[in-house]
């Protein structure tokens, strides 16, 4: 659950409406069907972690219908929150999302392809995600040639 929250980028809500008729393994996507403001959206998602889906929904007999995560959002932050205190970090849920956002930003994609992957529908939302630490704005600076 928290892998796909990190390599998706998708909202709390939208996790838990996956079902596994949402998920395409042959074109390593995963369809949100009820993503926010009755908007639909394909995200991608890496072959291992589909992989890693697919057994699990397999070893639970999960039917089409059902969600993947049967879990309520509630669960699902004291989850978030456990694993965070593991690591000695203040994690909640929207931190995979910002993560994600920057993360992938950093790794060369550009906003506007990101605002689609999110699932924004304006870019001054899709803006908010990425706030950069000095440390980023360095080493762009640093690549730049004047």
């Amino acid at each position: 659950m928290l892998r796909v929250l990190w390599r998706t980028g998708v909202r709390l809500n939208e996790l838990l409406t996956i079902t596994p008729r949402d998920i395409e393994p042959q074109n390593s996507v995963v369809n949100v069907t009820k993503a926010k403001g009755g908007k639909q959206r394909r995200v991608h998602l890496d072959a291992e972690t589909i992989t890693m889906l697919s057994e699990y929904i397999s070893a639970q007999q999960l039917p089409d219908d059902r969600p993947v995560f049967a879990l309520k959002q509630r669960q699902v932050r004291n989850i978030v929150k456990r694993y965070g205190s593991v690591i000695g970090k203040d994690v909640h849920r929207h931190t995979f999302r910002h993560s994600y956002a920057i993360h992938c930003v950093r790794n060369g994609w550009d906003i506007r392809r990101l605002q689609q992957v999110l699932g924004h529908s304006s870019l001054n939302v899709t803006a908010v995600y990425l706030q950069f630490n000095d440390q980023d704005i360095k080493e762009l600076y640093d690549k730049t040639p004047f």
